[in-house]
């Protein structure tokens, strides 16, 4: 394996969290075709209905995302630090909801994401931009091999599991009847 410029490292975790993540992104949420004998004639850029806007300076590790989904708007940010992917889903919390009360309702949600090779935390928070705002945030943990930026097939499978565990997300959050868009 050769060794990687810093600069061409930033340009990949560039453009993966900016072109494939939010192209992946957008398959959260599908109109799926009808049972069929033979494969779809359209492909998942046409089926996907997921609306994706993001923050990312490039350079950075760093990448805010709003999916809009399912009726509803989960903002979210991923952090891809070379080696290491941190998650974090943000929920708007009210009343007595926080951490401890939201954390066991999406146990099933935390069991299948520790099974792909995250490890899920849960605190509360201030929305960075409102600070009035309090928030519930889950936070995931992925360690990476060490050849990450230069194995697609890595790559192709922790994207894939970020949409399942992003799509889990705000389906558990939906059956439960919480709403994630900031009010």
């Amino acid at each position: 394996m050769t060794r990687m410029s810093i600069d061409e490292a930033q340009r990949r975790i560039s453009a993966f969290l900016t072109e494939d993540m939010v192209a992946a992104l957008r398959g959260v949420d599908t109109d799926a075709p009808p049972l069929a004998d033979a494969p779809a004639d359209r492909g998942l850029d046409e089926l996907s209905r997921a609306a994706v806007a993001f923050s990312h300076v490039p350079g950075s590790s760093d990448c805010i995302y709003q999916v809009r989904a399912f009726d509803d708007t989960l903002v979210m940010s991923l952090q891809l630090n070379v080696r290491r992917f941190v998650a974090l889903y943000q929920v708007p919390s009210s009343g007595p909801v926080d951490s401890q009360t939201l954390a066991p309702h999406f146990e099933r949600w935390a069991i299948g994401a520790g099974h792909a090779g995250w490890m899920i935390g849960w605190r509360d928070g201030l929305d960075p931009w409102r600070r009035d705002r309090r928030v519930v945030e889950t936070y995931c943990y992925a360690s990476l091999p060490a050849d990450f930026l230069d194995d697609p097939l890595e790559q192709l499978y922790w994207r894939t599991d970020i949409v399942q565990m992003t799509r889990a997300f705000l389906l558990e959050a939906r059956r439960l009847g919480i709403r994630l868009a900031p009010p």
